[in-house]
């Protein structure tokens, strides 16, 4: 039997498959197992057939890329479920322990500024909006196909993720670089980073080349991946937020202050 180019194992196809269980999944479940299988694929395409081993593998590679815990196992679902409708139990795979996961380290702000200023002098334009996205808006990278052109002409948008949706809130100035790159890029519908050949940008060659700007940046390269950035917005986030609320426990304090003294309790007053 011929092995067509999107067969994990001889005579069962991935898109066969995707199209079997369709009505099982929502489309960001569709979308997250499609792109799964097809990783799987193109590391079996090197590694060959699978067996656990090379199965095995492929998880370590996935955890030197940077993929968190739940991210693996997003991924060892789509293979295990593959496997099943495919009649090879044998192959199923034990999902990971998320604490035993390592964790991307979280890039400074001073890093990530000289990381934007790297790609500026390099004239990289798509990696430094790919950096700035990651790092002022909290977008996981499964949803990088879905910030479209109408997306950040409208600012804003319902993104589905996982079983559920996020939120997205383009920041202006990104909105408005965003917007020249499309005009000068002649984009002006559907998503807006695409490789050359139209197809979705690639994670593992998106954390190679955020990997190599950082090398000439003077940054650990370990932190040349989407995760580090989405770190550093959310701690940004955690440290206003506290900042605000110590603001704001101040300004009671001295409301209540006030009123003590218009108002509180004297004694033979």
């Amino acid at each position: 039997m011929q092995r067509r180019n999107d067969e994990i194992l001889a005579g069962f196809s991935i898109s066969n498959f995707v199209c079997q269980n369709e009505a099982k999944w929502n489309t960001a479940t569709r979308s997250s197992y499609s792109r799964s299988l097809c990783e799987l694929y193109e590391f079996m395409g090197v590694h060959g057939p699978p067996d656990l081993a090379s199965l095995q593998q492929w998880v370590e590679q996935l955890k030197e890329k940077g993929y968190g815990g739940r991210s693996i196992n997003l991924k060892i679902s789509a293979a295990n479920n593959y496997f099943r409708w495919c009649g090879r139990p044998d192959l199923l795979m034990h999902h990971q322990h998320t604490d035993a996961v390592s964790q991307s380290p979280e890039m400074t702000r001073s890093e990530y500024l000289r990381l934007l200023c790297t790609a500026r002098a390099m004239r990289k334009r798509r990696l430094y909006l790919l950096i700035k996205l990651f790092a002022t808006t909290d977008l996981p990278l499964q949803c990088l196909e879905q910030v479209t052109a109408e997306v950040i002409r409208a600012g804003e948008g319902t993104l589905e993720f996982r079983e559920g949706s996020v939120q997205f809130h383009c920041p202006e100035g990104l909105r408005k670089e965003l917007l020249d790159y499309m005009a000068d890029n002649g984009i002006v519908r559907g998503p807006v980073f695409l490789t050359r050949g139209g197809q979705a940008v690639n994670r593992s060659n998106l954390c190679r080349e955020m990997q190599e700007l950082c090398r000439k940046a003077g940054i650990p390269e370990q932190k040349g991946n989407p995760r580090s950035l989405r770190k550093l917005y959310q701690s940004t986030q955690s440290e206003l937020r506290s900042g605000l609320e110590r603001m704001m426990q101040q300004a009671y304090e001295q409301l209540l202050q006030a009123e003590q003294a218009s108002a509180g309790w004297k004694e033979g007053a």
